[in-house]
């Protein structure tokens, strides 16, 4: 058996795309959840290596619907694939540069992320709305309602394990979280609140989380009994009679 074999048996190959041979192409038997391969190119500028997607992630993401037109609305890309060092460039693209003799090990982090990607998108199945709208519609309201309030965007908090968690708003010291009422943004939600607030320096901190009730109120209602155990429960509905306003369309 050579390299060859071994090659065709995994689904891993590599294609040149330039006449200096200075970029390729990685084919992988990885794909996105609707079967479309997960974008893997190489650079090799001296003796640095980047691995990355040429913008092909965000491309794949726009065409099952959802709308990335900010910086807010991509945050979890970044959160997912920061952590395995691995960089959304300010043009779109996932990359992560690394020396020739550790390429290796930045692949392994460059797939990892991808792959976080992917499990991202898998739990999204069947979530109704996107979070990312849910939370321009949460901000708008709190404003309404409390124009004189200190509302900053995106606080950082430590957890017991360790872990740092961005929550949507920080409002008067409040840490506020928008989610919707399907149960892999539900069990999410809980795990970072718990986790949060049992770091001693977060003791005191107050959480609200705002529910989107306005497309399945039975199931709001149902998670947030669980999630009420955790934090204090404000329905959206609830909170755009309280801003008098009706928000985006609703």
């Amino acid at each position: 058996m050579n390299d060859e074999n071994v090659a065709e048996l995994i689904g891993m190959s590599c294609e040149v795309l330039d006449e200096y041979g200075h970029i390729g192409m990685v084919n992988t038997p990885f794909t996105f959840e609707d079967g479309d391969p997960l974008p893997v190119y190489v650079e090799k500028l001296g003796n640095q290596i980047r691995f990355f997607d040429a913008g092909g992630t965000i491309i794949h993401l726009l065409g099952r619907g959802l709308v990335l037109d900010s910086r807010r609305k991509t945050r979890f890309i970044k959160n997912l694939a920061e952590p395995n060092g691995v960089a959304l460039t300010d043009a779109g693209e996932l990359e992560v540069w690394t020396s020739v003799v550790n390429a290796p090990e930045a692949f392994a982090r460059y797939m990892a992320a991808m792959l976080a990607l992917v499990r991202w998108e898998q739990e999204q199945i069947g979530v109704a709305s996107d979070i990312s709208i849910l939370i321009d519609e949460v901000a708008l309201c709190l404003r309404a309602i409390r124009p004189a309030a200190a509302l900053l965007e995106a606080p950082a908090y430590t957890g017991i394990s360790g872990a740092v968690y961005k929550v949507d708003f920080s409002l008067d010291g409040e840490a506020v979280l928008a989610t919707n009422p399907h149960p892999h943004s539900v069990s999410s939600a809980a795990k970072k609140i718990l986790d949060i607030r049992a770091a001693t320096e977060n003791a005191g901190l107050e959480v609200i989380v705002v529910i989107d009730d306005r497309h399945d109120a039975l199931a709001a209602k149902r998670e947030g009994l669980i999630l009420g155990s955790v934090a204090k429960i404000w329905m959206m509905s609830r909170l755009e009679r309280e801003a008098g306003i009706s928000v985006l369309g609703h």
